[in-house]
């Protein structure tokens, strides 16, 4: 009797219908709710993903979304492909962090994840010394406030100023941000040194942003103020700061760096919001990963430290707004003043 060909029992098993790249295809789909932002994802055409969509869905006999003026929502076969794109995902990707963890080499490329404040102010700083230290290793910086998965390698390191870190993250505090109200030489040629907060146009928060200490600060400590002028994005309100539309709290990293502006109070005295590098546990073993890690940690607070020193300070501070802690600060000495 012939033994069964192990060819032919291979041949004869049970095929999937579906390929990584549909699977792919239908997770980005499901995720986004559009074909654009599912291209996007992929970084492939909006019709790429409309015929591959429509031919995944040939092939299985049956529709996987729903497709409406808004968008397109999964329906149940939808989802159980999604999950099951997930599961595989999220191996894949496992498998390439543990792999980039055991890369001994400080040579590729490192990317960071950041918000625009310290991506712009802090960040480069730090960086410059890096990369003449080690000029194998290229740095990408992702500027964004959305949050980045590290576990999906969006990002290798996350550098965010924020008061509670994931969880399922390594995170190490390496700073705290300090905020101080700022204006320009010309708003204390027109008000006065100190100006009075009360007579003073101000910039506030926008709704994306009330839940920030420095808004939380204005609206617990100066009930009163009204500000004309709100916007949801620290970049714009120090940039309209700086233009003398009117007085903004900002944090001290970023306003001391600016020229065009003064700092006219203490630090603020409320709870300072923690800087924390995050990463992943299983690329913590990664050379390049591990030496930009190492840097920045180190650099950070030093770095915070010193740049509470810079800048232009007013001679005379304003007062503590009604309610504000009596506690008395120490101002570092400023490198340039401004004139009373």
């Amino acid at each position: 009797m012939r033994k069964p060909s192990l060819r032919k029992s291979t041949e004869d098993a049970p095929r999937s219908q579906l390929a990584w790249d549909d699977l792919q295809t239908v997770l980005a789909v499901a995720r986004s709710g559009s074909l654009s932002g599912a291209a996007r994802a992929l970084g492939i055409e909006h019709s790429t993903v409309f015929r591959r969509l429509e031919d995944i869905e040939r092939r299985l006999g049956t529709a996987l979304f729903e497709r409406s003026r808004t968008g397109y929502l999964a329906n149940v076969h939808g989802e159980a492909v999604a999950e099951a794109a997930k599961v595989m995902e999220a191996a894949a990707i496992g498998a390439e962090r543990r792999v980039l963890g055991a890369d001994a080499r400080l040579t590729g490329k490192v990317r960071i994840a950041t918000s625009e404040m310290l991506g712009a102010y802090l960040l480069p700083r730090l960086l410059e010394a890096f990369l003449e230290a080690h000029p194998g290793i290229e740095v990408e910086v992702d500027i964004s406030n959305r949050h980045v998965d590290l576990a999906r390698r969006e990002a290798d390191l996350a550098l965010r100023a924020t008061l509670s870190p994931p969880d399922t993250l390594v995170a190490h505090r390496i700073g705290e941000v300090a905020s101080a109200l700022y204006g320009t030489p010309d708003l204390l040629r027109r008000f006065g040194a100190p100006p009075p907060l009360d007579a003073v146009p101000w910039i506030g928060f926008g709704d994306g942003m009330s839940d920030v200490l420095q808004a939380r600060w204005l609206r617990e400590r100066m009930p009163d103020i009204r500000p004309r002028l709100r916007m949801d994005s620290f970049i714009a309100i120090l940039q309209a700061a700086a233009l003398g539309v009117g007085v903004a709290a900002l944090p001290v990293f970023a306003g001391s760096q600016d020229a065009r502006l003064v700092r006219i109070s203490e630090v603020i005295e409320a709870p300072r919001m923690p800087v924390w590098l995050l990463t992943h546990p299983d690329v913590r073993g990664n050379a390049r990963v591990r030496a930009l890690q190492r840097h920045i940690a180190d650099g950070t607070p030093a770095l915070l430290e010193r740049l509470l020193c810079d800048g232009s300070v007013c001679d005379r501070m304003v007062p503590p707004p009604p309610g504000s802690p009596t506690r008395s600060t120490t101002r570092p000495p400023a490198r340039r003043r401004t004139a009373a």
